[in-house]
């Protein structure tokens, strides 16, 4: 069977070809926008995860649906010591966030406080290389008692707040007390329209100081090696807090659930430019194989007349596309292995940056893996045998005396 289908692919050698540009020219798209698409989303999620929610968070039971300043965690280095000799744990930092009132000298500005570690912290985000104009956090105060403090683009223009300058900042401590203090503003970050615009950065013990929370944190940001392993590693940490029932570990997705849900739209957005490639080779391949069916009617009904069975006359025809399909994706892999490995490898720029979690995207990868190779070639082989059902019944239901009257 496979011997005879091989001699009549090569029969008609221009609808051969035809067909097989067909599946060759998908296989080749959908695998670059596979990649493309896939790599996309891996670089903007893995950039959010590590610089904005970790790939799990530890925080008091219930401080996820309603974030608020009274639920917190333990910040010592006996928990930090214990945490990092979980399984799957590579980094882990502590935060403090709520809200307060900033004012500089004849403003005011409501404002989102982020206490970090500042060492911890610039081993796991990119708050660092987010700082577009004077310098990093210092850990501990200057030599006139102030703490410094980052501030985001927006707080600096509707303060009118410059390098040196003084911060004020007024909210409520855990305690119920009026908290204030005065900082020094030592840098600015992002940009007036990103994530970190309406924020004020400080050292984690100038926040603990200022909402009266010593060892505490909201909640540790945990990473381990890829965002894909943010489930197990949620686990690992939720059977290592079994003991402590007031705290819990959750992903990623929980933490950020616009953002995961966005994502995931996407994704499936995606998916129409996938339909509308696979639908065209369809076209092409029953166009095709339909034609070839009609051209080659006679020859069917010599076959059935000398007692060919209409199952072999079918897996005839499906066996023929098959191995046009098969050719057609190995043809493919030849040609989009390099550009793939290039697009993973070097990339290409942005028409136009994107900015995601306060840093500037203006380049993007491809994603090389065996399934971005495997899926496109899973899909043109299945569709290719499901259009060839048609012709391949058409062609078994011939009937010999009616089909040899066109030879």
């Amino acid at each position: 069977m496979l011997k005879l289908a091989f001699r009549n692919i090569l029969r008609n050698k221009r609808r051969t070809i035809l067909t097989m540009l067909s599946m060759f020219g998908g296989y080749v798209l959908l695998t670059l926008s596979i990649s493309v698409q896939n790599g996309s989303y891996v670089q903007v999620i893995d950039f959010f995860t590590r610089d904005s929610t970790g790939h799990a968070q530890i925080s008091e039971v219930g401080y996820q649906d309603k974030p608020t300043l009274y639920k917190s965690v333990p910040e010592t280095t006996d928990f930090y010591q214990q945490l990092m000799q979980v399984d799957g744990v590579q980094r882990a930092t502590p935060r403090i966030v709520s809200s307060a009132l900033a004012y500089g000298e004849t403003k005011s500005f409501p404002v989102q406080v982020i206490g970090v570690d500042v060492e911890k912290e610039a081993r796991m985000s990119f708050l660092e290389e987010k700082v577009k104009t004077g310098q990093y956090l210092e850990v501990g105060p200057d030599s006139d008692g102030y703490y410094s403090a980052l501030i985001g683009a927006a707080v600096a223009r509707q303060l009118s707040l410059e390098m040196g300058d003084e911060l004020i900042l007024i909210s409520q401590g855990a305690d119920g007390s009026m908290a204030n203090d005065l900082y020094r503003v030592v840098g600015v970050v992002g940009s007036t329209e990103g994530a970190e615009a309406r924020n004020v950065y400080l050292p984690l013990a100038a926040a603990q100081s200022f909402f009266v929370m010593p060892e505490q944190a909201h909640y540790w940001a945990v990473l381990t090696s890829d965002y894909e392993r943010s489930d197990q590693l949620s686990q690992r940490l939720n059977s290592w807090l079994d003991g402590d029932s007031e705290l819990e570990a959750v992903t990623w997705k929980v933490v950020s659930k616009e953002f995961y849900e966005t994502m995931k739209a996407d994704v499936e957005g995606g998916y129409v430019a996938y339909y509308i490639i696979i639908f065209l080779v369809c076209i092409g391949v029953l166009n095709t194989v339909l034609m070839s069916v009609l051209e080659r009617t006679g020859e069917f009904g010599v076959l059935k007349a000398i007692g060919t069975s209409p199952g072999r006359v079918f897996t005839l025809i499906v066996t023929e596309t098959l191995m046009l399909a098969v050719l057609s994706c190995l043809a493919g892999l030849i040609v989009a292995m390099p550009i793939n490995y290039y697009l993973a490898a070097v990339g290409f720029v942005l028409p136009e940056p994107m900015e995601v979690s306060g840093v500037i995207m203006s380049h993007m990868k491809g994603l090389w893996d065996v399934k971005t190779f495997m899926e496109p070639a899973l899909i043109v082989i299945g569709s290719a045998a499901l259009i060839s059902l048609f012709p391949a019944r058409r062609a078994a239901k011939i009937v010999p005396v009616d089909a040899m009257r066109s030879l």
